[in-house]
């Protein structure tokens, strides 16, 4: 059995430590774009609520509010 001069520890440390921030900057990257995707969504459902909200203040009578039941089912 050989041992390891204390380049090659430093070397095999340097390299390993160079995974663990390449594998932790994947896994941010990650993250961030699942926080864009969920920020896309709520953006989205607030613009179609405040749509929504906005035919529902202008139905004038039953029949219009009906019709937009239907609608939004």
């Amino acid at each position: 059995m050989s041992l390891l001069t204390p380049e090659q520890i430093a070397a095999a440390q340097k390299a390993n430590l160079e995974s663990l921030f390449g594998l932790t900057t994947k896994a941010f990257e990650g993250v961030e774009k699942l926080i864009e995707l969920n920020l896309q969504v709520v953006k989205s459902t607030l613009a179609e609520s405040q749509e929504n909200a906005q035919r529902l203040l202008s139905v004038k009578d039953a029949q219009e509010l009906i019709a937009l039941q239907a609608s939004l089912s």
